[in-house]
């Protein structure tokens, strides 16, 4: 009779642990560049996701979050529209984006090779340490590539969304 006590109580403590995990759930919390600045001069660290509107890769993967973000608790992850900074291209041939508004160039400061959506980046005590650009709706990838140049889509490695973001949960 004691054993089943002491089973019937450790059940009981399993259940009201489970019952009470804090785990939050994920979150995306739209951000602007001006908040970014204020994140980035505290030396804060988090994920960004760079996106704007009628880009069809966006919306694939915003759609993937959406139908998946359940699965994957305890993460926020940032996110800046940049329809409207003002970008375009240094020159013809270029494959470095300039910005007529102080927001474009908050951003091009922090990330200077910044030229597609999505683009995820990784920032560590402030500074942009890794990138995820594009996605492949295909098999939910994005490619990986450093922060000091275009990305090459051709060299590019790539990693499954969720992997990508799981190291830094």
């Amino acid at each position: 009779m004691k054993k089943l006590l002491t089973i019937f109580c450790a059940f009981i403590l399993c259940i009201g642990l489970v019952g009470c995990s804090s785990k939050e759930p994920f979150e995306i919390k739209e951000i602007t560049a001006t908040k970014l600045q204020k994140k980035l001069d505290h030396k804060d660290s988090f994920v960004l996701i760079i996106e704007r509107e009628n880009c069809p890769y966006c919306e694939s993967l915003q759609e993937y979050i959406k139908q998946t973000k359940d699965e994957h608790p305890n993460l926020v992850l940032y996110k800046i529209d940049s329809t409207d900074y003002g970008f375009s291209k240094i020159s013809q041939d270029s494959k470095q984006l300039q910005s007529s508004t102080e927001d474009g160039k908050i951003l091009l400061d922090m990330a200077p090779y910044f030229l597609y959506t999505p683009t995820l980046y990784v920032i560590e005590n402030g500074k942009a340490t890794h990138a995820g650009i594009g996605y492949s709706e295909d098999d939910h990838s994005i490619s990986l590539w450093d922060v000091d140049s275009t990305v090459d889509f051709d060299l590019a490695d790539t990693q499954e969304f969720w992997e990508f973001l799981e190291i830094y949960e």
